[in-house]
């Protein structure tokens, strides 16, 4: 075939006619594979989305319903009000997400640090506790977690009892736990919304499947917030967790999307703001293992706290840790204390010694290494963690543990220091295998 090709601005042009067609032929041929590409890739980038991702606007919610403002002898104004979520498929056809929330406002106009505080698994918007915090300086806002709300405790939050919290069919925002994430991520742009409201210093908290909800919530909010409290509650799920079998239950398909989207292990490194979780040595509902686990990926401070010998409880001393955590994040108070591990060393006479040093304290009550064989008792639940006094040794504390096998550990500490803004509090070192 001859041809003739010559340049012009407008492209390559063919002079020979019977080549035309030939051209024109790959030309379209290429562009159809062009279009192609970018369809798939764009089906692609659409199928994997992170189902949060539209929601993540910035903008409060719809209010519902406006339910009026009180102000209490102590001069503390509480908004209740309804908002609209969003609008998902119920059983009769679709239906609105309907939230009660209340918002507690310090007297005064600020601007104050604020906190969403999440129940756990059963409660309600917790007013009582929205009034606590407000006493403290902190605009308060809690509200009926869909899905993780007690049921008919508060007839104008609207959510279907057959959503499951693990479930992802056919994807995650068919989870109840969806749900309850979303409606905490509204929260928190709602009360930012507040004029009285200082939105740089806005912190998450919660307790229980509220301390679940806080951490994912961290997750997607980790550029606005400041500061993150959960009281159990981590991600990492299939490292232990109560839920744990029925996770293992799904298909693989939902089981992949349920973690993917839902287990906040999964989102921890997205957590750079400073957070505390506050927990037992022994919680059937997130173990040791995977709280630790959860915390190794996140790239902000990280305070911990383990409830020597206790199950989805906190009977040790000093444990009430919210406001002091808050009051040094949020308004730039006093520090709580750490413990900084340092060795380990194996005796040949028998035992184990521990060396650590304490920072922060202002007068130190009881410094205590707690200790427990795992090969002996296998189940976290059912552990016995036993503890030595540890002493002082020159510029931190050793102590002895009378064992040289396989070993678990860690360092608490209480102490006094009423500019905490409690009497007492109690911190802990990272849970140790040896």
């Amino acid at each position: 075939m001859n041809m003739t090709f010559r340049l012009h601005r407008s492209g390559l042009i063919v002079s020979n006619p019977e080549s035309t067609a030939f051209v024109l032929h790959a030309e379209i041929n290429l562009l159809m594979k062009i279009i192609f590409i970018l369809l798939l890739f764009a089906a692609s980038t659409a199928f994997g989305q992170d189902p949060f991702l539209p929601y993540l606007t910035g903008k409060p919610p719809l209010i519902a319903e406006d339910l009026g403002t009180e102000t209490t002898a102590e001069g503390l104004r509480i908004h209740r009000l309804v908002f609209q979520s969003r609008v998902i498929q119920g059983l009769n056809g679709p239906m609105p997400v309907l939230v009660y929330a209340a918002i507690v406002h310090p007297a005064g106009t600020g601007p104050y640090p604020a906190i969403v505080r999440l129940h756990g698994g059963g409660g309600n918007a917790d007013i009582p506790a929205a009034i606590s915090s407000a006493k403290e300086g902190y605009v308060s806002l809690v509200l009926d977690i869909p899905a993780i709300a007690g049921k008919g405790k508060n007839t104008r939050s609207n959510f279907p009892d057959s959503r499951a919290k693990i479930a992802a069919k056919p994807d995650a925002t068919y989870s109840g736990l969806f749900d309850a994430v979303l409606a905490a991520v509204q929260s928190f742009y709602l009360l930012r919304a507040q004029p009285d409201v200082d939105k740089r210093r806005i912190a998450i908290a919660g307790s229980s499947w509220g301390g679940y909800t806080a951490t994912m919530t961290a997750s997607l909010l980790d550029k606005d917030i400041a500061a993150t409290y959960a009281a159990y509650g981590s991600g990492n799920f299939l490292l232990g967790t109560y839920e744990k079998q029925h996770i293992e239950r799904l298909s693989e398909a939902e089981r992949t999307e349920w973690l993917k989207y839902l287990d906040p292990g999964k989102r921890a490194r997205q957590i750079t703001k400073p957070y505390l979780i506050a927990t037992a040595s022994n919680d059937r509902h997130w173990s040791w293992m995977a709280v630790q686990a959860t915390l190794a990926l996140m790239k902000g401070p990280v305070h911990q706290f383990y409830s020597p010998n206790d199950n989805h409880q906190m009977k040790y001393p000093g444990s009430a840790l919210m406001i002091p955590f808050f009051n040094q994040y949020l308004k730039g108070g006093t520090p709580l204390p750490k413990v900084i591990p340092g060795k380990i060393e194996r005796l040949t006479a028998g035992g184990t010694c521990i060396s650590y040093r304490v920072t922060g304290t202002a007068h130190l009550l009881s410094s205590r290494i707690y200790y427990t064989n795992p090969d002996d008792q296998p189940l976290w639940t059912e552990r016995k963690w036993s503890f030595i006094e540890a002493e002082p040794s020159g510029k931190g504390f050793q102590g002895i543990i009378p064992m040289t096998g396989k070993l678990n550990w860690y360092v608490l500490i209480t102490d006094n220091n009423p500019k905490l803004g409690k009497d007492t509090v109690s911190v802990s070192s990272l849970i140790r295998e040896n």
